[in-house]
């Protein structure tokens, strides 16, 4: 399920029969929920949606590693990447169906 028919189907949960006005309403709130996270993300934020999911910014430690073409050891940099945890609802729901 792509961007538009999210925007699409939450347009026809909130509006009904939605329109385009509504249509770029509903993609205008996503949008913003976007920026949200991303803003709360870059700041280290943890964010935490009850029932829906969690996600946190962690710090990956530097590693080596082996090029498989030249067997060469490789050190790769620390890096920061985004840990994000589905609710266990969802998993739970996802299961019994």
């Amino acid at each position: 399920m792509g961007r538009t028919e999210i925007i699409k189907q939450l347009a026809e949960r909130i509006y009904g029969n939605a329109t385009n006005k509504e249509l770029q309403e509903c993609a205008s709130f996503c949008d913003t929920l976007v920026d949200i996270f991303t803003d709360a993300l870059i700041n280290e934020e943890r964010i935490i949606w009850k029932g829906f999911l969690s996600a946190e910014v962690v710090e990956r430690a530097e590693r080596k590693g082996r090029n498989p073409q030249t067997n060469e050891i490789v050190t790769f940099p620390a890096v920061k990447t985004i840990n994000c945890k589905i609710s266990k609802s969802i998993k739970d729901a996802i299961n019994n169906k």
